[in-house]
Parts: structure tokens; sequence; C-alpha cells
């Protein structure tokens, strides 16, 4: 059978993406990944306001997949030469056989209770509790997987707090689990919009799977007239700082705004930058994420 092995570089200078694109010319580096290296909390790896993050050796190292038969050493002087540094060094490497890649994908990502009523699994798990509301998601590039804290306490709000006659604004919406758990929990109308169009796409599909009733806009062609008694956003500090506007207005008179993707050391900008429209202020939190929401 054959063998594969994972090496992870230190490489202490430059950007890691510019790296990566760099040493993927190298023929015998079968894949590259970006992993991190301090506690995901501090982390920074989402693209903010369309510009790329600049991901670098103090917070993320870089691990190579190549052939077990690769020497490391011989690889990583190779490295060193192409980029013109000699301070890489190869923290680890790993060898393993083959497998079957598609059940060890799936293996990953087993069923996630949110509360005592509502629960994701992924398509291949197809026992439902009929005790529980379940929700379908098919894990892809849509961020919303159900298991970052941030979207469970969406979650946790949302299953507490939407009506019947409730509508409601997903802004930013990933996977579109936020705007499909709104809608199985019996929301009169929900619109997903998000800038990402394969994250759409993964959106479109995990509505298929649930045959829910959610409408999905690209943020280019979504019409921000319309208004909603929720707003959703489970976006990051900056972005949600730069779309303060069409959150807001995305709101009917008395509309309720419920953020994420907030960090603890990061609510007092949210509550200095939205006090002249909206009192601001935390209602959740799970380990260094918070829930914070405003009354329009």
């Amino acid at each position: 059978m054959p063998a594969w092995k994972n090496i992870t570089l230190d490489i202490p200078k430059g950007d890691l993406n510019e790296i990566s694109e760099s040493i993927s010319e190298i023929k015998r580096i079968l894949s590259i990944t970006i992993i991190d290296r301090i506690d995901e909390p501090d982390s920074k790896w989402f693209d903010e306001g369309g510009k790329k993050q600049a991901l670098d050796g103090k917070s993320h190292l870089i691990k190579l997949l190549t052939s077990a038969s690769v020497s490391s050493n011989i690889l990583n002087k190779e490295i060193c030469l192409k980029l013109d540094d000699p301070s890489i060094t190869i923290l680890t490497e790993e060898i393993f056989e083959d497998r079957d890649w598609i059940q060890h994908s799936k293996s990953q990502f087993k069923e996630i209770n949110i509360t005592e009523n509502l629960t994701i699994l992924p398509p291949w798990v197809v026992r439902k509790n009929e005790d529980k509301n379940s929700i379908i998601i098919e894990p892809g590039s849509g961020f919303g997987t159900g298991s970052h804290p941030t979207t469970q306490l969406c979650l946790k709000w949302i299953e507490k707090n939407i009506k019947p006659d409730t509508t409601m604004l997903d802004y930013g919406c990933g996977s579109g689990i936020l705007s499909i758990a709104a809608n199985n929990l019996g929301c009169l109308k929900v619109t997903g919009i998000d800038n990402d169009k394969q994250a759409l796409l993964n959106a479109e599909r995990n509505m298929a799977l649930n045959s829910a009733d959610v409408t999905f806009f690209h943020s280019e062609n979504y019409n921000y007239e319309k208004k909603y008694d929720v707003t959703v956003a489970n976006i990051l500090l900056n972005t949600i700082l730069q779309l303060k506007k069409n959150l807001i207005s995305s709101l009917k008179p008395g509309g309720t705004l419920i953020l994420s993707g907030i960090l603890e050391d990061q609510a007092s900008s949210i509550i200095d930058t939205f006090r002249n429209e909206m009192i601001i202020s935390i209602i959740d939190q799970n380990e260094a994420w918070l829930l914070m929401k405003g009354q329009k």
C-alpha cells in the first residue's frame, strides 16, 4: 500500500500565502496546507473587507504532503534555496499509509448536538432523531457546519426566539445553516446573502437536503431596501463595522440585530460604533466568542 508523509515547516519570514504559491511549483510537493500554531481565538484566518489576510510564521505553519520516499532534509534545502531563506526548519514529519480518504473525511463530521432539541447531521448520517429538530449540513466551502462557537451561539438564539410570524435576514449566510434552522423552526420568511459564490452553492445544496424554503442572494444582486424583523450577522468584527449601515437599514422599526463572530476584547468596538443608532449588549458567550444584541 502506498505511503505518504506530512512535513511541517517553520518559516519565520514572509507571507505564507505567497510562499505557498511559490513552493507549489516543486513537483514532489503534492499539497500545501497552512495551519494554526496559536489558539483559535487569537488566530487570523478570514479575509476581511475584500483584503486577503497576511499569514506569517508567528501565527501559522506550513504542512506539506509528499510521498514517503521523499527526503525531508533534501526537500527543505530545495525550499530554502528557492526562497533564499536558510532559516526555514523542519518541525515534524509524519509517515502514514494510504486510506479511503472519502470515508476518512466523512468520519470527521459527526452529529453535533446544539441543544436538547436541536442537532446538526451530515448527509451520510441517515438516521434522524425524531425527538429533535435535525438539520442536515454538507461540509463545504460555506462557513458553518455547526461546530464553531459563534454558529452554536446563533443557533441557540434562533431556536429560542424565532416565531412563526418572524422574517429574518442571514447576513453572511455561508453554508446556510442559520437560514435553514430558522426556516425549520417556522420562520415566516428567510433570506440569506453572501459574497462568496461557492458558499452560496453549498447553501443551495443544504437547503435542498433539508427541503427548506430560503432565498439566497449574492451580495451584488441583493435588494437592500427590504426590511426584516431580525437580522443575524455571524461575521468578523471589521466586516460588521464596515456593514453597519446595511445591517441597521435592513431592520424594520423595533427589529432585532444579532451579531456574532466577535471576541471578548472586541465588544467595546461594537458598542461604541453602534452607539448613536442603537444600544448593543452582550447576551451570551461560548469560550472567547460573544453573541450581541441590539434593538432598532
